[in-house]
């Protein structure tokens, strides 16, 4: 291993700690800053948050085209210092129509940071390098989570907390600019040569998307991601429609998936590289999906008398271990799957199934639960097990 990928190495799980520990601090305290500081009601935060996440999955393959173009850690180093401004402006936002303009425009930097930040690790890197410190930055990554979030706990205890918060994530852009540009100094993160012909920018994209490939790797990112949304909004949902004594248990599973990731996440990313084990790591995950919604498909009928809390802790399980293997298993795929030349534009490309999910993913779990809709879970269960049980030529 040269100077360089040590170098890369070391500031890739420094940052992504310093990252998380920013993203933390601001993401666990933000209902709270939304609702008390920038005066927006509960309704319109809901509403921000997917005006952020559209805006952000429009435009993320732009941005990483332009990376492409221009050069990966350049335009990286843009958008954070750019994401280090405009967490600024929380300070000043107020009310419902400035949080949705801001929050749409906010969206569109910071939901494009994830593609930048795998193209300046995949580039220097082997693909079973980059794999595997993708996976090893799962504990640093969440380690920062955890100390984020006890930061903004501390400070909401005094009555001006917000503004050390939104600072602390300002300043962590900042940071992880300064240990990415030293690591990869004087490395070629782009190896892009792309004429500046609009015709030769819709090209990219358009074969970025339609490559047979990537398209059903889209396809299916979206399919088998949706183990976030489950752990995260269905099993909450679940404890408190169905068992609402129980409700200590959902805190308690978030804790239990990010103590997982944080060990597990590194081994199994390592052990996926070897042979064609990514393939079967990103089979099982979607299968385990596919259980995972038939599951939820049959709880409308089950009588009040049967023990939910167990089938919460099933389907827990279940996610997690879905999360560990798919995780492994999309990042293998993307870094093989991604072409030289326009390696961040196809790692966007193929993530848009994971930002397409996030859209998706709250509405469908929350109208599972109201309505007791049992045939749009039934219609994804089968739709997800016919998406893993499909070969691959390569395969």
């Amino acid at each position: 291993m040269n100077s360089i990928e040590q170098r890369l190495q070391r500031a890739a799980l420094l940052a992504s700690c310093i990252d998380a520990f920013g993203t933390g601090s601001f993401v666990s305290a933000a209902a709270v800053i939304f609702s008390s500081y920038n005066h927006v009601s509960a309704g319109i935060i809901g509403l921000g948050l997917t005006f952020s996440a559209v805006s952000g999955m429009i435009a993320s393959m732009p941005a990483a085209y332009l990376a492409d173009r221009i050069g990966g850690l350049r335009v990286f180093t843009y958008s954070y210092l750019l994401r280090a401004v405009g967490m600024l402006g929380w300070l000043i936002i107020s009310g419902n129509a400035a949080f949705l303009v801001y929050m749409t425009l906010f969206g569109i930097i910071d939901r494009s940071a994830a593609s930048l930040t795998r193209g300046l690790i995949i580039a220097p890197l082997s693909r079973e390098q980059a794999t595997i410190l993708l996976g090893r930055m799962a504990l640093p990554t969440n380690v920062g989570y955890a100390l984020g979030a006890a930061l903004s706990t501390m400070m909401l205890l005094i009555q001006y907390g917000n503004v050390i918060i939104v600072a602390a994530n300002s300043l962590s852009f900042v940071v992880v600019v300064v240990l990415y540009r030293r690591a990869l100094k004087g490395c070629n993160v782009t190896a892009a040569k792309v004429k500046r012909s609009p015709l030769t920018s819709w090209t990219v994209f358009r074969t970025a998307l339609t490559s047979r490939s990537r398209s059903r790797l889209i396809i299916e990112n979206f399919l088998f991601s949706f183990h976030r949304t489950l752990l995260n909004v269905y099993l909450p949902l679940l404890i408190i429609h169905y068992a609402p004594t129980d409700t200590w248990q959902a805190p308690a599973i978030f804790v239990a998936n990010t103590v997982v990731i944080a060990l597990a996440q590194g081994p199994v990313n390592h052990w996926a590289t070897k042979a064609h084990n990514y393939a079967l790591a990103w089979r099982c995950s979607g299968l385990l999906q596919a259980i995972a919604f038939i599951a939820v498909a049959c709880i409308p009928f089950l009588s009040h008398d049967f023990p939910f809390i167990a089938l919460v802790m099933l389907l827990a399980m279940l996610q997690i271990i879905a999360e560990l293997l798919g995780t492994a298993g999309i990042t293998m795929y993307m870094a093989l799957l991604s072409r030289k030349d326009y390696l961040t534009t196809d790692l966007s490309a193929i993530n848009l199934g994971g930002q397409f999910q996030n859209i998706v993913g709250p509405s469908l779990f929350a109208s599972t639960i109201t309505a007791a809709n049992c045939v749009l879970p039934a219609a994804m269960g089968i739709a997800i097990t016919l998406a893993a049980a499909l070969p691959r030529k390569s395969e």
